[in-house]
């Protein structure tokens, strides 16, 4: 079965990949403690307790945030079902989980709201210009799939956490802005993958 979300996400980290770095994340576990929408902090290791060691199971990511409505729901790509595990403050989406082809691991998580924090200091809503400097930009790629129209780029010094911006442009979907159009984008969502 083929999952188009994850087949755009893996075709974004396969055409960016090549100068990561692998850190060995052996031997983490999933904490289970009371977490609040407030003190969730996205960070190279993972999203607040959840890490690279962590199942998708919606059993395990409900005693993770017992404070927070956890769902699984099934999203439909070009006609194909997979399931995600939704987080959320009242009706907020705070973020969802995406798995693996086998539903046995975490894919990644898209991190949509600001009440979730980023220990690189970037909210949601920052514009480009002002998370990249003129000729410290990092690698990016032109969004595809559900993701076309935006611009995927690698979080300043990481690997494994994308930046997803969006703004306005009369240029072709699958091409990257000139860059003082992207400079006024701003930061949609942050995508964070477990390394491998």
């Amino acid at each position: 079965m083929t999952f188009t979300w994850n087949k755009a996400l893996l075709l974004s980290f396969l055409l960016l990949s090549g100068c990561g770095e692998n850190d060995d994340l052996q031997g983490q576990t999933t904490q289970t403690i009371n977490i609040s929408a407030d003190t969730i902090v996205l960070s190279n290791n993972g999203v607040g307790p959840i890490n690279s060691t962590t199942p998708f199971n919606i059993h395990k990511i409900t005693e993770t945030f017992p404070k927070l409505n956890v769902s699984q729901q099934t999203n439909f790509q070009e006609g194909e079902a997979y399931p995600v595990i939704r987080i959320a403050k009242g009706a907020k989406t705070l973020m969802t989980i995406n798995p693996t082809a086998d539903h046995k691991a975490i894919y990644s998580i898209v991190v949509e709201d600001n009440l979730i924090h980023n220990s690189l200091g970037h909210r949601l809503g920052t514009k480009f210009s002002n998370i990249y400097s003129i000729n410290h930009v990092e690698k990016c790629l032109a969004g595809q799939e559900e993701l076309s129209g935006k611009t995927i780029c690698y979080a300043p010094n990481q690997r494994n956490i994308l930046y997803i911006f969006a703004g306005r442009w009369n240029g072709p979907d699958r091409e990257i802005p000139p860059e003082d159009v992207l400079a006024t984008w701003t930061l949609d969502s942050i995508i964070w993958k477990p390394q491998s």
